[in-house]
């Protein structure tokens, strides 16, 4: 996927790796594609699998493999915000806190996020078209005060933008994560995947081989993000997830 280069990188390695610890050999054909064409290219069988957050609508429509990717981190959000701007938080001790800022937080449109941040009371703006828009939105000041991000994107996200700092205080949490996806019907569909991949995600999580992964590609995220001591604020998730 061309949005996320680094991302796609662990799911990748985990993916082959996994499969290979249980005795496979796996052929991947990696696809360069736009994330607006994705899940449309998973409806239609062109690919077979593909990483995305867990919702009912997705474990309906595709075939999920019922087993976490991340340990829970993309549901561990963080905002990116104007240089400048930290003050605005620094009195932020809880939810209520937070809400009582009135602060607009940028989303892409149909995501799990603003289904979390309207359960939670939090405004929101959803953006149509390619999501990286969300960031330079936010650096022109043009309907949002931030961007809420994984724990394990906002890192190499903020370097691109010199104008947004990582605000430095807060946690928003919900329990969520990423599965893979496996394609119905198609020329490539996932399907006859599932009881190999199943099997090795599983073992993969049981053998530690998610966590050294997670270590490896987002180990010092973690660390200079000073996760362990932010204020964890957690969300609550809607009743039709």
């Amino acid at each position: 996927m061309s949005d996320s280069p680094k991302q796609h990188l662990f799911y990748h390695e985990l993916l082959t790796q996994a499969i290979k610890e249980i005795g496979h050999t796996p052929i991947l054909k990696v696809h360069d594609i736009p994330q607006l064409r994705i899940k449309r290219y998973l409806d239609l069988g062109t690919i077979s699998i593909y990483w995305m957050l867990e919702t009912t609508e997705r474990n309906q429509h595709y075939i999920p493999i019922e087993v976490d990717l991340t340990n829970g981190l993309i549901g561990n959000r963080i905002l990116l915000i104007k240089k400048g701007e930290q003050p605005l938080y620094d009195k932020v001790k809880n939810l209520a806190d937070f809400r009582d800022l009135g602060l607009v937080g940028g989303m892409g449109v149909r995501w799990f996020d603003a289904k979390v941040w309207q359960i939670n009371g939090l405004p929101y703006h959803e953006h149509e078209g390619n999501w990286e828009a969300i960031f330079k939105m936010l650096v022109r000041g043009r309907g949002i005060d931030y961007f809420a991000r994984g724990i394990n994107e906002i890192t190499l996200e903020v370097s691109r933008y010199p104008e947004l700092q990582i605000e430095q205080n807060l946690l928003f949490i919900y329990d969520r994560d990423f599965r893979f996806y496996l394609s119905k019907t198609g020329t490539n569909a996932g399907e006859k995947y599932k009881n190999v991949i199943s099997l090795a995600l599983k073992k993969a999580k049981e053998s530690g081989l998610i966590d050294r992964l997670i270590r490896k590609y987002w180990g010092s995220d973690i660390e200079s993000l000073n996760h362990a001591k932010r204020i964890k604020i957690y969300l609550s998730l809607p009743s039709e997830q």
